[in-house]
C-alpha cells in the first residue's frame, strides 16, 4: 500500500528552539530559502523492505542535511510509476536489475550499492537435520527432490511481488537447468520447477508480511525462502518454536544489493551526500547491527552475519527473458490458484463504486497493459469463482483458464462486471460462507491449489449471519477448509471489523480508500 514518510529531524529542531544553533547547522532550514531546502530533499520512490530504516532517517537528515521523503512500492509498480513519468528524485529498491533493463529512456543518472542480503532457505532445524542440510554442500536439487516429494513445505513471496521470490525463482531455475550463464526463459524446466513449487504452501506480496504468516504458521512449514537479514531477525525475535538453520544452495543465489538510483539530475549534489553517509562506517555498522544486512563497506565488519561462501547466480541479460521466466510461473511452474472474489452490490454501491468493481475486475481480464497489469491478470490453469451480495447471495460462478489468454473465460469475467447492479442490504457474511462451501465441494474433486477469498464491501454487515456467527463458523471447520480471507477496506466498510475478519482467517486488510479498486487488486494478486 502506499505510504508517504517525511522524518524531518524534530529532535534537532527541538534542540535548537531551546538552545540556538549556529548559522552555519545543515540541520536547521528556518533560514533556507525554499529553492535550497527543495535541492535538500530528495523524494524517494522505495521498497517496503526499506521500512525498517525509517528510524534512522532524522539521523541522516542531521548527517548530511538531506532530508529523504520516502513512498514505499513494491518493485514492479514502481517501475510503473517511472516510467510513467512520476516525479521522483531517486529510487530505492532492492533489487534495481529489472528496472535497469526497461530503462529505455536512460532515466536512471547513477547508482551505488548500499547494503547486502541474499536470498536464501531457512530451514527448521529439525528439518535441516533429518535432511542432511547443516553444512555447506546443499544443492537446490537436492531441495526440488524434498518439496517434489511432500517432504518440505516451505513460504515464499510470489515472484511477479517481491524480489525475494523472484530472486529465488531465478536461482531455482538456473539451478535446474544446468546452466552458469544468464538464465534465459527457454532454459527453464518446467517439469522440475513444477515439482519444486509443489513444496510452496505459503505465498505473499511482500517479505515482511511473509515473514509474518511464517510465524502464525510455523506448525504447517518447514522452512521459508526469504533474505538473510529477515531470517535472521526471525530467528532473534523469540517467536519461533523452532529456529531456522540458513541454507546457502552451493548452485547459486541472487544477492539484494539495495542501490539506490539518482533520477533527477539536478539532485545529483543531495544524492551524493546520502550516498557518501549511508556507506559510511558509522551507518554502515547501523545497517549490520539493526537491520542484519551485509555492509559493502569493506572497513566494516559483518559482525553476527553467517560467513558463509556465497555463489551469485548469472541475472538474466534481457527486460524479454525475465518476463518470459515470471510468465511461465504463473502459468506452468506454480501451483494453480483457486481465486474467489465476493463482491458487494448493496444499494450503497450504485455508481462509481460499482464502475471501480468493473474496472477492477476488467484489469485482472487482461485490459491492463502495464507491467503490473500484465503479471496480476488471470493466470492458465486459475480456477475463478465470482459471488455477488446485497440482501440475499447469488450463486457462484465458477470459471477455469484454459490457456494463459482463455478468451472465452476473459470475455465471461468481464461480461460478468458489466452486468452487476447495486441494489439492497449486505449480507457480508453469508456470502462468505457460500464462497467457503464452494471452495469445499470442489477440493473434492480438485484439490492441492492455493485457495484464497477476496472481499470487497463498503458498508457494514446488516443482514444474515452476524459477525460472531461466521467466526464460530469458520472455527469449527476442517483446517483444510479455512482459507485465507482479504478483505477491501471501501467506502464506509468497518475497518476494525474487517480487520478482525483478515486476522481470524489468516488474510491481510487492503485499503482502496486512498487508491483505486484496480491498482489494490492487483496488489493482493501477490498472495493469491
Amino acid at each position: 500500500m502506499r505510504k508517504l514518510v517525511a522524518l524531518t529531524g524534530l529532535a534537532a529542531l527541538f534542540a535548537c528552539a531551546l538552545g540556538g544553533c549556529g548559522s552555519g547547522d545543515s540541520g536547521s532550514s528556518s533560514d533556507a530559502s525554499p529553492a535550497a531546502e527543495d535541492a535538500q530533499t530528495l523524494t524517494v520512490i522505495a521498497g517496503s523492505e526499506l521500512h525498517d530504516l525509517e528510524p534512522y532517517l532524522d539521523q541522516i537528515h542531521e548527517k548530511t542535511g538531506v532530508r529523504l521523503v520516502l513512498t514505499y512500492s513494491g518493485t514492479l509498480a514502481g517501475i510503473d510509476r517511472i516510467r510513467g513519468g512520476e516525479a521522483f528524485d531517486a529510487a530505492w529498491f532492492a533489487n534495481a536489475r529489472y528496472l535497469l533493463l526497461q530503462d529505455d529512456k536512460h532515466r536512471v543518472k547513477a547508482q551505488e550499492r548500499i547494503m547486502l542480503s541474499p536470498v536464501i532457505l531457512g530451514v527448521k532445524e529439525s528439518k535441516a537435520k533429518a535432511f542432511g542440510w547443516t553444512g555447506p554442500g546443499v544443492t537446490w536439487k537436492a531441495i526440488a527432490a524434498k518439496a517434489g516429494s511432500g517432504d518440505f513445505r516451505f513460504a515464499m513471496t510470489n515472484p511477479a511481488s517481491s524480489n525475494s521470490g523472484f530472486s529465488a525463482v531465478i536461482a531455482v531455475a538456473s539451478a535446474l537447468a544446468g546452466t552458469a550463464d544468464a538464465l534465459r526463459a527457454s532454459d527453464v524446466d518446467a517439469g522440475k520447477l513444477r515439482a519444486f513449487f509443489r513444496g510452496q504452501t505459503l505465498t505473499a506480496g511482500s517479505s515482511g508480511w511473509l515473514a509474518d504468516a511464517y510465524v502464525r504458521e510455523q506448525d504447517n512449514l518447514d522452512g521459508m525462502i526469504n533474505y538473510e537479514a529477515s531470517l535472521l531477525a526471525l530467528n532473534r525475535s523469540g517467536k519461533l518454536k523452532e529456529p531456522l538453520t540458513l541454507v546457502y544452495p552451493k548452485e547459486g543465489v541472487v544477492t539484494a544489493d539495495y542501490p539506490l538510483l539518482l533520477l533527477d539530475e539536478s539532485k545529483r549534489d543531495a544524492y551524493e551526500k546520502v550516498v557518501a553517509y549511508l556507506t559510511s562506517e558509522d551507518f554502515q555498522r547501523t545497517i549490520v547491527e539493526q537491520t542484519f544486512r551485509r555492509p559493502v563497506n569493506p572497513s566494516v565488519k559483518a559482525a553476527g552475519i553467517p560467513t558463509a561462501f556465497v555463489n551469485e547466480v548469472a541475472f538474466p541479460s534481457t527486460a524479454s527473458a525475465v518476463d518470459g521466466i515470471l510468465l511461465r510461473y504463473l502459468n506452468d511452474n506454480r501451483v494453480p490458484a483457486h481465486s474467489f472474489y465476493v463482491i458487494d452490490t448493496s444499494g450503497s454501491m450504485e455508481g462509481d463504486r460499482i464502475d471501480g468493481v468493473r474496472e477492477a475486475l476488467d484489469t485482472l481480464a487482461g485490459s491492463d497493459d502495464s507491467l503490473t497489469g500484465k503479471f496480476a491478470r488471470f493466470d492458465d490453469r486459475e480456477k475463478i469463482t465470482l459471488i455477488s451480495f446485497s440482501s440475499q447471495v447469488t450463486k457462484p460462478v465458477d470459471l477455469e483458464m484454459h490457456g494463459p489468454d482463455d478468451a472465452a473465460t476473459l470475455t465471461a469475467v468481464r461480461n460478468y462486471a458489466a452486468a452487476l447492479n447495486a441494489d439492497g442490504s449486505t449480507a457480508i457474511y453469508c456470502a462468505l460462507e457460500s464462497a467457503l462451501d464452494d471452495a469445499a465441494r470442489e477440493r473434492v474433486t480438485d484439490g492441492g491449489r492455493y485457495d484464497s477469498i477476496v472481499l470487497m464491501t463498503d458498508g457494514e454487515n446488516n443482514r444474515c449471519d452476524s459477525e460472531d456467527d461466521f467466526a464460530q463458523k469458520y472455527r469449527m471447520l476442517p483446517a483444510r477448509d479455512r482459507i485465507k480471507i482479504f478483505p477491501i477496506l471501501f467506502g464506509e466498510g468497518d475497518p476494525g471489523e474487517l480487520q478482525r475478519l483478515a486476522d481470524l482467517t489468516g488474510g491481510r486488510l487492503f485499503d482502496a480508500k486512498t487508491e483505486s479498486l484496480a491498482s489494490v487488486f492487483k496488489e493482493i494478486r501477490g498472495y493469491q
